[in-house]
This record gives structure tokens, C-alpha cells and sequence, in this order.
């Protein structure tokens, strides 16, 4: 209802605007190479404010459509070259003419990056550790969902399981720092949810992602809880008036997917963009046929997405915009009675206002509602044949809430800054843990019920800015403040109701990062901060019986801290080779683990979290890219990060981990190789090498061998707007282990993504 009166007041506001009835221009076209004036096919042009994007075609030709009149910096990027700006001035109902001529520039990094700064700013320019996924980049990814493709970037770790398999929600960690502890946007707003801190990558369908930033070390000073490890931000494809992108493909495993986005003008600045995304199949049975039982099937999943976004530009520099996003996510994870499903309703709003030269605003709003069912089984041994069935043990609801609002300000050379920016944010979750459990007995009846549960108010203020003393030097300054409540906890069951103390705390995050341009060719930077996290809902409220384990709530619990520092260089002696890499350390205090709380031999044990433990990120990495054509690529990164326990405090005899022990999933070392060949002939070639050290389960109960894999993308273009693609996933068919668990003696494993095919097609025109 609340989305329904802002669409309302928007389309009335716009109707009744004296500018509504205004003609349309545009911006057309050409990019060539500077010293040779060859087109640039594949270069990526974009304007801030109304967002418009295209990307050039063979002749290097683009356009950006449905442009009020006014003026307009139009920035062109192109991997290899440096980004190029300019502004032009569109008359009404008329187009201009803007051509670029790009000069040689960064192998990696080109184009601008939000995440380090919150503005956007020369990607080889900041003193942060900052990766990206280029729009180049995400198109020609062999990966079919937004959570496997950013596997490519090491500093990334993600559980070793496809998304094509497994539960609903996923958990992502940056540098080691662990689960739940890397905040997760998109286009601004938090992806992560509200319960759990876990993250629905489909919510962000690939089809619809132009590019993916991430900022790696602590990020709380610009974007308060959750951003201890780091930041990934995805930025969608903005769908312009007139614009039209259809995706279709199918493959191995009855796999079946499609995207399609268009944009519908309705009347003068006021337009419709409407996209949808279907993806099911493609699943395969998770547990090896050595540890299989009759039990196991072929896991499933049916994706949907929708979403509809009603946009107001009126003039050059005010644009609006409101979106309504329904998804929902159904799996069946091997068994026949092992399901979970994920439905999930998003409004959000959004104002763009000014020019960062004298001052500008962004506003961003959003309500979200979501719900996760879960139905948990245990697998029974009969007649000597293990897991040959299986019974229900527990039925879990969890619906959940969550309503933010936030504002950034900034402009270019204030206070002696070059440029400048303070905003603030509020965020507003709730959500509950209902759990129904069932005997282990035959007649299968209804046990214990508990209900817990809470909410939780955020609120931050930050201030950042970019200093320039002397030629060469960049220095970057940000701090932010926050505060949070832990409002309304409570659990119930059959003893009754318990009423939790209500908690109010607060944190600081600074960070200072230099960047030294030394020469030329290198460039070097520092950055030292501090960030936090505070427990999420889950850890503070949700009580959980077994027959083995009874997991109390911990309302008390207190936020965990990071202080780190990193040190890189970037080093690009020939325009065609260029070379970067980063030493970090990250020390981690109170992170909270479960401690056993009960007397030993005592069933079930009681444990409860508790802020006890301290970890150490302790790494590098590096990264290459060669360029001696203009046709191919090469380039690779490797990552090595050694993250360990260090302290358990006066409770370590009763911990579930130990001092020294490696924090669970995450491996030591990560590495990738990519080679890519583009030419107007022969198509668009990608060939992608991921490697995996060895790492540990949760809990650090087994060790999981190391493993690598190769996938693979060619695309070629049929006709003009519509291209062909092939993928393919685990080339060579490679058999890996995703997970282990007990037995100890004969342990059951489960199995990593098979060879998967896919075919499919693209059309788009922008």
C-alpha cells in the first residue's frame, strides 16, 4: 500500500508538471582509438543523472536516450584505456553530437568506483584495495547466477556449493573475516537480510547487473554495520525509455532460463521500466554415489523475479524514481522432503539532485518484507541400507522486516577538500524464529514449539573527503558514528514467555588512506582503519532445541571490532602490461561463538554465543593483466590468506573451536587465470581458470582437498542487436568436494557443479 500511494503521487506530479509535456533529445556518437582512430567496440558510455548507459558497437557507434534539455558530462570507459569525460549540451527534442577519442590507460580498474569513496571516482585513483567486475567482464562470465560469477575474484570466499544447489539464502566473506560480516547493496540499498545477515544473490540476476565493485578491508566508515570484511556493491543496467534486452537459454540438467528488460515512455519525463528473470533446472545430486542412499534425488529450484520502476527526469539535474521487486525462490535440496522457500517483496525510492560541482544530493528509501520457510528432515537407516528415508524433524518460519532511509551530500573543493561528502542513514528490521519440532519416532507427532525473536534500529552519520597537499598525493579521510538498539527481544515456548532486556550501544569507524603517485608507472597506497559489526537477530534472539543441543538467546551480546591496514602497489611500466598488489592485516576482537554453557556429559549440552573469541586476516594478493593486442587479454590474481583463531579467552576449554584453528570455509589460497580474445570477426572469447586451496568445514571438523576448475564463454554477434553464446561450466568435469560431514569413519561427501552446457541468445538495443 505504501508503494502504491508513492507510485501515485509521482505519476500525479509529473502529469501535472509544466515540464511534462517537453520534448526528448539525445546523445549520439562515435569511439576511436586516440593515435589511430580505429573504433572502440565494446566501450561503455554513461551519464549520472538521469542514469543512461550504452555500450558502443562495431563501429564504435552508441546512443543515450530520452534526455530532457540541459547540460551533461558523459563520462566513456574502455578496458586498456583511460576513462574519458566530457559535456555536452542537448537541446530540446533535438540530439547531439559527442565523440571520444580514448588514450591508453588501465588494464584493470578503468572507469570510475563508488564503493571506495561514495562518489564516483577514478577507479586507479583511490588508496583502497577496490576490485571490479566490468560490464565486459559480467556478459561474458560462463557463470548462469550473480553469486558463482563473483567467484572469479579472490579476495572473495563463498561456500564451495553452486547456487544451483543448496538452501535459499548464501553467506559471503572477504579476507577471512567470516560469514556475515561483508555488507552486500545493491544499487545502494542492503541485499542482506534482515534475520541472518544472509544474502539472496538471484534477488540480483546476472541479466540485470552492469557491473559489480569490491571494496576489500573495513568499510565502516562510510557504510556503518556489516562492512567489517568489506563491501560488494552491485549496480543494475538502468533500462532508458525506448530500450529493449531480451536473454534466453537453456542447457545440461533440463536447465531453462530467461530475462527480459524494456522501458516504456509514458508521458514527457515520466517512464516505465519493467524486467523479469526465470531461471529453474540445471540442478544435480549433491551427495557423491559412494556416500548416496536411495534417499537422494536431483536437487531443484524454481527463480522469479519481477520488477517494476517508475522513473521522473524532468531536467538536467532532478531526476526521481520508484521500483516495487517481488522474488521468490523454491528449492528442493536432494531429498523429497528437504525444501525451503523464499518469497520477498521490495519497495524502494530514490531523488537525485544538483551537480557535485555545487552540490549534490541522492536520497534513498526502501521497505522490504520477507519470508523463509524450512522444512528440516533426518535420514534413517532401514534394514541395514543408510539413508534410504527420511522424516521430518522441524518445520521453521521466519518472516522479517526491513525500512531504511538514507542521504549522502557532496561537492567538488570545500573546506580545502577536493571533493566532499557527509550523509546519514537510519535502518529499521525486525523479524522472528518460529520453530515447530517433530519426534524421531515413527508416529513422527508434533514436539516442542518455540517463538523468538526482536528488532533492531540502526542509525549512522558519516563524513568523508579527499585532500590533495602536492602533486602526486591522495589523501583520503572518512569517519562515521553509530548507534543501535536491540528493542523488544523475546522467546516463548512451553514454559511460557520471556521478556529480554532491552540494549543500546555504539561504535566509531575512522580510516585514512594515502596514495602516492611515485612515478608515472607506479603508484603506491596505505590505509589503516576500524570497523564493527553488531550481532544481527539471529544471534541475539533465536532459541533452538534438538535431542543433542539447545541453543539459548544472548541479548547481551556485544558488537564485534576490526582494526586493520593494508599496504599496495600499482605498477603499469608498458601500456600493455600492468601489475598490482596488496599486503593486509586485520586483527578481530569479540567475535561472538558458541560456548558450552552446561556441565560436561550433561543431555542435550546447553550452549549460548558469547563475545569471546579473537581472529587475525593476516594475506596478499596480486594481480596481473597483458594486453599485446588489441584483441586479447590476459590476466590473473592469487590470493593468499592465512586466517586463524587467536584467542578464546577464560572460556576456551568449553568452545566449539580451538586457538590456532583456521576459520571455517575459508581457503588459504585463491587463484584465477583469464584469457579473453574480442574481435568483430571472430566474436568475444572467454576462458576463465579458478584454483581452490584446501580449506576446512564449519567448525573445523574436516579438511576439504584443494580443486580447479576451467569454465568458458564465446558469444558472437548474428545480426545487428542480437548476439549468440555458449557457455560452459567445469569444462574438463572435474570432480571436487563441497562439503563433508560424520560420520568421521566413512564421511559423506557432497559434490561440486558438473559440466554444465548452456546455449542461448541476446538481444538488446539500447
Amino acid at each position: 500500500m505504501r508503494l502504491r500511494i508513492v507510485f501515485g503521487l509521482l505519476a500525479l506530479f509529473a502529469l501535472s508538471h509544466p515540464l511534462a509535456a517537453q520534448d526528448r533529445g539525445a546523445v549520439r556518437g562515435t569511439v576511436t582509438v586516440a593515435d589511430g582512430k580505429a573504433p572502440v567496440a565494446g566501450a561503455h558510455l554513461s551519464i549520472a543523472n538521469p542514469a543512461r548507459q550504452a555500450t558502443t558497437d562495431e563501429k564504435g557507434g552508441y546512443v543515450l536516450r530520452d534526455l530532457p534539455a540541459g547540460s551533461y558530462d558523459v563520462v566513456a570507459v574502455g578496458v586498456g584505456f583511460a576513462n574519458a569525460h566530457a559535456t555536452v549540451q542537448v537541446a530540446a527534442g533535438r540530439d547531439a553530437t559527442l565523440n571520444f577519442e580514448l588514450k591508453a590507460g588501465s588494464l584493470m580498474l578503468s572507469g570510475v568506483v563508488v564503493s571506495a569513496s561514495r562518489m564516483a571516482t577514478e577507479g586507479r585513483q583511490v588508496a583502497a584495495t577496490v576490485n571490479t567486475l566490468t560490464n565486459e567482464q559480467v556478459k561474458l562470465s560462463p557463470a548462469r547466477e550473480t553469486q558463482d560469477m563473483l567467484r572469479e575474484i579472490p579476495g572473495v570466499e563463498m561456500p564451495r556449493t553452486s547456487s544451483q544447489v543448496g538452501g535459499t539464502a548464501q553467506i559471503v566473506s572477504i579476507r577471512g573475516v567470516d560469514e556475515g560480516r561483508t555488507a552486500v547493496l545493491i544499487d545502494g540499498i542492503p541485499l542482506n537480510d534482515a534475520w541472518g545477515e544472509w544474502i539472496d544473490w538471484n534477488r540480483a540476476p546476472k541479466g540485470s547487473i552492469d557491473r559489480v565493485e569490491v571494496l576489500e578491508g573495513g568499510g565502516s566508515n562510510l557504510y556503518g554495520n556489516g562492512a567489517m570484511g568489506g563491501v560488494i556493491s552491485i549496480f543494475s543496467k538502468p533500462t532508458a525509455p525506448g530500450s529493449v534486452r531480451v536473454i534466453a537459454d537453456g542447457g545440461d540438467r533440463g536447465a531453462r532460463h530467461g530475462y527480459a528488460s524494456v522501458g516504456v515512455p509514458v508521458y514527457g519525463p515520466l517512464s516505465l521500466a519493467l524486467s523479469g528473470d526465470y531461471a529453474e533446472g540445471g540442478g544435480y545430486q549433491l551427495i557423491a554415489p559412494a556416500s548416496a542412499g536411495p534417499v537422494d534425488i536431483v536437487s531443484q529450484s524454481i527463480i522469479r523475479n519481477g520488477m517494476a520502476r517508475l522513473e521522473y527526469a524532468p531536467t538536467d539535474n532532478f531526476s526521481a524514481f520508484a521500483t516495487y521487486h517481488l522474488f521468490s525462490d523454491d528449492r528442493h535440496l536432494g531429498t523429497p522432503k528437504s525444501q525451503t522457500f523464499r518469497t520477498d517483496g521490495a519497495g524502494d525510492f530514490g531523488i537525485n539532485y544538483g551537480r557535485i560541482a555545487s552540490g549534490y544530493l541522492t536520497v534513498r528509501g526502501w521497505d522490504r518484507e520477507m519470508r523463509e520457510n524450512n522444512i528440516g528432515t533426518t535420514l534413517l537407516t532401514v534394514s541395514s541400507v543408510p539413508r534410504a528415508d527420511e522424516r521430518r524433524t522441524l518445520v521453521a518460519r521466519i518472516p522479517s522486516y526491513d525500512r531504511g532511509l538514507g542521504a549522502t551530500w557532496s561537492r567538488n573543493d570545500l573546506f580545502g577538500f577536493q571533493t566532499f561528502s557527509v550523509g546519514g542513514d537510519m535502518r529499521y528490521y525486525g523479524g522472528f524464529y518460529d520453530e515447530q519440532d517433530y519426534a524421531n519416532t515413527a508416529a513422527n507427532a508434533a514436539t516442542t514449539h518455540i517463538n523468538s525473536g526482536g528488532n533492531q534500529l540502526l542509525s549512522g552519520v558519516f563524513a568523508t573527503g579527499v585532500l590533495v597537499p602536492a602533486d602526486g598525493w591522495r589523501v583520503d579521510l572518512s569517519a562515521r558514528f553509530d548507534s543501535w538498539g536491540n528493542n523488544d527481544g523475546q522467546a516463548t515456548d512451553a514454559s511460557g514467555q520471556v521478556t529480554f532486556p532491552n540494549q543500546t550501544r555504539t561504535a566509531f569507524s575512522p580510516r585514512v588512506g594515502v596514495r602516492y603517485q611515485l612515478l608515472p608507472s607506479l603508484a603506491m597506497h596505505t590505509a589503516f582503519y576500524q570497523a564493527f559489526r553488531a550481532p544481527n537477530l539471529a544471534e541475539l534472539y533465536r532459541k533452538q532445541v534438538s535431542s543433542t543441543t539447545i541453543s539459548l538467546p544472548n541479548p547481551s551480546l556485544k558488537p564485534e571490532f576490526a582494526t586493520g591496514y593494508e599496504f599496495g602497489v600499482d605498477w603499469q611500466p608498458e601500456r600493455w602490461f600492468q601489475l598490482k598488489g596488496t599486503i593486509y592485516q586485520a586483527n578481530y576482537t569479540d567475535f561472538n561463538t558458541f560456548v558450552t554453557t552446561s556441565a560436561a556429559n550433561v543431555a542435550p549440552a546447553t550452549r549460548q554465543r558469547q563475545n569471546v573469541q579473537k581472529a587475525r586476516s593476516l594475506g596478499g594478493e596480486v594481480y596481473f593483466a597483458i594486453k599485446p593486442t588489441s584483441e586479447f587479454t590476459f590476466s590473473g590474481s592469487f590470493n593468499h590468506n592465512d586466517d586463524r583463531v587467536t584467542d578464546l579467552g577464560p572460556v576456551a576449554a568449553t568452545a566449539t573451536t580451538f586457538v590456532g584453528s583456521r576459520i571455517g570455509r575459508v581457503p588459504i589460497i585463491k587463484a584465477t587465470l583469464r584469457a579473453a580474445w574480442d574481435s568483430p570477426t571472430f566474436g568475444s572469447l572467454a576462458v576463465l581458470g579458478r584454483y581452490e586451496g584446501s580449506n576446512t568445514t564449519l567448525g573445523n571438523s574436516f579438511t576439504m582437498p584443494d580443486f580447479g576448475v576451467a569454465d568458458a564463454n564465446y558469444r558472437r554477434a548474428i545480426v545487428s542487436g542480437v548476439s549468440g553464446f555458449l557457455s560452459v561450466e567445469n569444462i574438463f568435469d572435474r570432480t571436487y568436494i563441497v562439503n563433508m560431514a560424520a560420520p568421521a569413519t566413512a564421511p559423506i561427501l557432497s559434490l561440486g557443479l558438473p559440466r554444465t552446457v548452456r546455449l542461448g541468445f541476446e538481444f538488446e538495443r539500447f
